[in-house]
């Protein structure tokens, strides 16, 4: 028997041969692999669609916020017992000069009445200049109308969302809606847009409108959070540092009162706490797999009892006892492989379809098939099958010929 073309033949046909025994073996390996693709390739789709939306911003971006606000990613809706940012300081990070752009856009929760229904969310208030910077972040494309005029007070552009899945109406051009009881005008809807960590105001659920018409509407308010931009990604760190003295200044020394991230430092953090999230469950995926491996265990060791008759034979015509050995541990590793195989099919499938229902539901997931994550599961699969039959196959190695004959009679 040649090692390299027929022992592969020979383990494969007897896989067949056992037909559902096989089949049970396989589920195990199939569901640990599909676990495993699927979390992976979540967890790489949320840092992918972190990644190109911090790419929209540029390398020349700083956020400025209350501390701990970067870090767990959210930079919209209401923030209470915080402190402001008051013009002051506005003015002194503004006058920098390094620095070529700060919005100071102000916030406050509300409740939109459209027709007879009335839900809540967010109103974001800027300027008409600051809005068309905000524009350039990315966040912010319009779909539909125009932009703020300097005309403009009870104005304002709406969310994807709001215009076409909260209401039992759609919201179109030139419809008004009230805001905390006073009517503003829809001049602008946004381009749906899906939300990562990190990644500022959840577009799909906002409204947008003038700082004239937020005065109108809510108490004058002072931003907590402020995106600034710098004339070249070489100025980032200095800036930085600026910022921080600013603070400092205010606040004293070591303050923790704000703080200061650059777009490249919050990605980092953003994909350590995604990796620690995978590797947790990855760990708990993996008991899938290790079940499935005492199944090949199992399913080999059942074979050698089976097949004692035809070990004797194999060994009594000359078969060496790593011919045999190569057998069954070929036999185990096509368990461990076609198992792979389709756990990485449905694992993909998955996470495919998990990908769609959260950008439908308005976060960001980018799933993208990567060639070395198949390859791993597939030879991880088949190595986790070697190693569980190599017990069995290292048994049925040894077996005295004569021993194993007689056995069978």
């Amino acid at each position: 028997m040649n090692p390299l073309t027929e022992v592969p033949q020979y383990a494969l046909r007897n896989l067949t041969h056992q037909g559902l025994r096989s089949l049970l073996t396989l589920l195990g390996v199939v569901i640990g692999i599909a676990a495993i693709v699927t979390l992976f390739s979540l967890g790489s789709g949320l840092n992918n669609a972190a990644t190109e939306q911090f790419e929209k911003l540029g390398s020349n971006t700083l956020f400025v916020a209350p501390a701990g606000q970067l870090a767990s990613g959210s930079s919209d809706g209401p923030t209470t017992n915080v402190k402001t940012l008051s013009e002051s300081t506005i003015n002194k990070i503004k006058s920098i000069p390094q620095v070529e752009v700060v919005l100071a856009p102000v916030t406050a929760p509300m409740n939109i009445e459209f027709g007879r229904e009335v839900v809540a969310g967010t109103f974001i208030a800027t300027t008409p200049e600051e809005a068309k910077e905000f524009r350039n972040t990315g966040f912010l494309e319009l779909a539909q109308g125009r932009d703020f005029e300097n005309r403009d007070v009870f104005s304002v552009i709406i969310g994807h969302g709001l215009a076409n899945n909260t209401f039992d109406r759609k919201i179109k051009l030139g419809d008004k809606i009230k805001i905390e009881g006073r009517s503003f005008k829809v001049t602008g809807i946004a381009k749906e847009n899906a939300q990562s960590f990190g990644g500022g105001p959840n577009v799909n659920t906002t409204v947008f409108g003038t700082k004239k018409g937020f005065n109108q509407v809510f108490e004058e308010a002072d931003p907590v959070f402020l995106l600034v931009k710098t004339k070249s990604k070489d100025d980032v760190q200095l800036v930085q540092e600026k910022i921080e003295r600013i603070f400092e200044s205010i606040y004293g020394r070591d303050q923790k009162v704000f703080e200061v991230a650059t777009s490249e430092q919050l990605l980092t953090q953003i994909g350590q706490f995604l990796g620690i999230i995978q590797l947790v469950l990855v760990g708990i995926a993996s008991i899938s797999l290790l079940v499935g491996g005492i199944g090949i265990m199992n399913t080999m060791i059942m074979s050698v009892l089976e097949r004692t008759s035809e070990i004797g034979v194999m060994k009594a015509i000359g078969a060496t006892n790593t011919l045999v050995l190569s057998v069954f541990l070929a036999e185990a590793g096509f368990i461990g492989l076609v198992g792979g195989v389709f756990g990485v099919i449905f694992g993909y499938a998955l996470a495919f379809l998990v990908g769609i229902i959260s950008v439908a539901s308005g976060l960001a997931l980018s799933v993208q098939i990567d060639p070395f994550l198949i390859l791993g599961s597939l030879l991880f699969a088949m190595v986790v099958g070697m190693l569980s039959g190599l017990i069995p196959a290292r048994r049925a190695a040894k077996m005295d010929p004569v021993v194993a004959l007689r056995g069978s009679e």
